[in-house]
């Protein structure tokens, strides 16, 4: 009988109801909840006695908290660790589908996860409704579940990247390896990603519209307005880079999250947006830069698959 955990990362949580109505919703489901603390001040949560908090009472990122949390579990001797945002609430009765499906597969799964949607995005706020099951390239870290044998075997998450595009290359490595990314369809997180404010619905309208005509899936995006983070933007142009750079064997990895197929996409449909859509448009160009100068001068070391290590496949 395979054993599950969850591990939720907190950072300088705002919302503490819904953290606590969030901790309480997975805690309900799961033998051990672990709670890696990230926040700068200790968070002010009522917690259940049972529950294993870690922190250093400093930001390290979010590679090396799912790191420690899955590193805990392993030696609390759990096979799998359902990992989850601040924010996330869970829906009733998923850690008992993911165990389900485990137990009953015979493929070789090394994660298992929901549909995630924001519902404040109309022009993606609907689920897939068929089929119900089914094997995708990538899953983001809140509401997964991780086996821990193929999380060792691929090499953690890496800790360099701090936060941004940690699940992209994460996914990348584990599905080159061998292992597959279930998704159950039925089961629906709603998360929220980012700041951002719907436009007036007439202006909705209008962008999704165009975005239909056109079949520009990025001009959706307008219909709402978003806070541009420059430090964010600072990471996701190091990490695309970096990421392409480490995985160069296997492929392109990361830019599907932009609805692109390469770098020149990339630019256009963040790069772009994200000065004309800042308050701090220097702000951004200048985190644009030094993400991408430190990227491309960032020592990495290219990865190699352990399947194709053991097969003796020259890369």
């Amino acid at each position: 009988m395979i054993r599950i955990a969850a591990g939720v990362v907190l950072f300088n949580p705002q919302e503490i109801a819904r953290v606590q109505m969030g901790l309480r919703h997975i805690a309900e489901q799961v033998e051990t909840l672990y709670i890696y603390d990230n926040s700068t001040v200790p968070t002010p949560l009522d917690m259940p006695s049972d529950v294993v908090v870690i922190s250093n009472h400093r930001n390290l990122g979010i590679a090396h908290a799912l790191n420690a949390i899955m590193h805990r579990a392993d030696q609390d001797g759990f096979d799998w660790v359902v990992t989850l945002d601040q924010d996330s609430v869970v829906p009733k009765g998923l850690v008992e589908a993911f165990s389900d499906e485990i137990n009953s597969s015979q493929e070789n799964i090394g994660i298992i996860c929901p549909q995630v949607i924001d519902k404040r995005r109309i022009y993606n706020s609907q689920p897939v409704q068929s089929p119900d099951r089914e094997y995708v390239s990538k899953a983001i870290t809140s509401a997964s579940c991780t086996s821990i044998k193929a999380w060792k075997m691929i090499g953690q998450f890496d800790e360099w990247m701090f936060i941004d595009l940690v699940d992209n290359e994460f996914c990348k490595r584990m599905t080159t390896s061998g292992f597959k990314i279930l998704r159950l369809n039925r089961w629906v997180l709603d998360q929220e990603f980012g700041t951002i404010t719907p436009k007036p619905i007439s202006q909705q309208r209008f962008w999704l519209e165009l975005s239909k005509i056109t079949h520009i899936k990025n001009l959706a995006k307008f219909s709402y307005s978003k806070q541009v983070n420059s430090l964010r933007v600072y990471y996701v142009h190091r990490n695309i880079i970096y990421a392409n750079r480490k995985l160069r064997h296997y492929g392109q990895v990361g830019y599907n999250s932009f609805n692109c197929r390469g770098y020149l996409g990339f630019i256009i449909n963040y790069s772009l947006p994200s000065i004309l859509r800042a308050q701090h448009k220097r702000r951004v160009l200048h985190s644009i830069v030094k993400g991408t100068l430190d990227g491309l001068k960032a020592p990495v070391e290219v990865w190699s698959a352990p399947e194709l290590e053991l097969r003796g496949v020259a890369e």
